[in-house]
């Protein structure tokens, strides 16, 4: 996972550093899921968004924190989890 600090204009902007923008080769115009994480703010990159699209990514992040508030998870878990996950996925290729 790439980090990279980034800033808030006036205007309420927020740029996507240019390293990241190449790499993922988003382009003017593209769209993005905003999410309220209660304090963390999540952006999606969506393509093709409609209200289904929408409202489908917002149940299942109710549900997942629903889930990971009671038992504490911090982001770190959630890291963790995500590479034990990825490893597993590519042994098996």
């Amino acid at each position: 996972m790439e980090v990279e600090v980034t800033k808030m204009t006036s205007r309420g902007q927020v740029v996507i550093p240019q390293d990241i923008r190449k790499k993922e080769r988003i382009v003017e115009g593209e769209k993005f899921l905003v999410v309220d994480l209660d304090g963390s703010i999540l952006l999606k990159r969506v393509k093709n968004l409609d209200a289904k699209t929408v409202d489908q990514f917002e149940k299942t992040f109710q549900s997942l924190w629903k889930t990971a508030k009671p038992k504490r998870l911090t982001e770190k878990d959630i890291e963790d989890e995500i590479q034990a996950f990825r490893k597993e996925k590519h042994a098996g290729h």
